[in-house]
């Protein structure tokens, strides 16, 4: 015997259920003619009537009547399986989760994520590693991994990308720096300057081709350090600048200020999102981390990015 179509075998109980062609098609959202045709398909596989039209309603044959008995019980419980399967939650998954960000990202939405991730019984290790320097992470289809970093990604087919939210940008200044007086710095204004680069894990490249290729802005540099912290004391004791959101008011004194910065006299945003391999990406956990994700972006955004 050949193999039956799973979609034959829901006609034959949609029928049997219903019993009138109007109402059957009507359920199945089908034609006719793709009715007629299917239960062809069905006397044809079993080499039997099936049903018995009487009075313009479908009477099973009492072989029919037996299948169905026999069949009824398998299918509610494939349904069953697909339904748990799409309903798969963070917590049963295994394993590890982990996190590709630069530095100045993970600090802020790490505790976060680690909380919101807590209240859901997950049972996997979370580990979070550096964005690598000039390339997208190794986002595995078997692993359970994302990469969160500007938005939008140059990424191929393997990849699904979604927006996470947007942070005005400004500059670190040291007080005594003509800019300094401004309440708002003009971003053209930052080709005057010398900044710091940071590097490894910000994607540099990505935020310095935004800059040229958005706003017309070569940003001068001549050292690069690999944290925040380096660079606030670089633009505190020897006066370069430090193209940042505010996250980092701690480090404000007397002596170190940040200021946003404009363009036509609009705030400078960046979005940024995070990238998976797409073979997770409608499967429920990660529509979960998803969530999780937004809430603790946007409770950063609130406690410390906003000016």
């Amino acid at each position: 015997m050949t193999q039956l179509d799973l979609n034959l075998v829901r006609y034959l109980l949609v029928v049997n259920e219903y019993r009138t062609t109007h109402a059957i098609v009507r359920h199945l959202e089908i034609s006719r003619s793709t009715l007629n045709r299917g239960l062809a398909q069905l006397r044809a596989h079993f080499g039997n009537e099936l049903f018995i039209t009487s009075n313009g309603r479908y009477e099973p044959t009492a072989f029919t009547s037996n299948l169905i008995q026999l069949i009824s019980p398998l299918l509610q419980n494939l349904d069953d399986y697909i339904k748990h399967s799409s309903e798969s939650s963070i917590e049963n998954i295994e394993g590890s989760l982990s996190v590709y960000a630069p530095l100045y990202i993970t600090e802020h939405i790490m505790f976060d994520l680690m909380a919101g991730l807590k209240q859901h019984h997950c049972k996997f290790d979370l580990k979070f590693h550096v964005w690598p320097t000039g390339n997208l992470p190794d986002l595995n289809q078997n692993d359970f991994a994302i990469g969160i970093n500007y938005f939008p990604f140059d990424i191929d087919r393997r990849f699904i990308q979604r927006r996470l939210g947007s942070v005005q940008l400004g500059v670190y200044l040291r007080a005594d720096n003509p800019l300094s007086i401004n309440q708002e710095i003009d971003i053209k204004e930052l080709q005057e300057i010398n900044s710091v680069r940071l590097d490894p894990g910000c994607n540099v490249p990505f935020l310095e081709r935004v800059m040229l290729e958005e706003y017309g802005i070569e940003l001068k540099s001549d050292i690069t350090v690999p944290s925040i912290q380096a660079a606030l004391r670089c633009a505190e004791q020897l006066n370069y600048s430090v193209f940042s959101t505010n996250a980092y008011p701690e480090h404000l004194s007397h002596n170190l200020i940040w200021r946003p910065v404009i363009n036509e006299g609009k705030p400078v945003n960046f979005e940024y999102g995070f990238i998976c391999n797409r073979s997770w990406y409608q499967h429920p956990a990660m529509k979960t981390l998803e969530d999780l994700l937004k809430t603790s972006f946007q409770h950063a955004i609130k406690t410390i990015l906003e000016p």
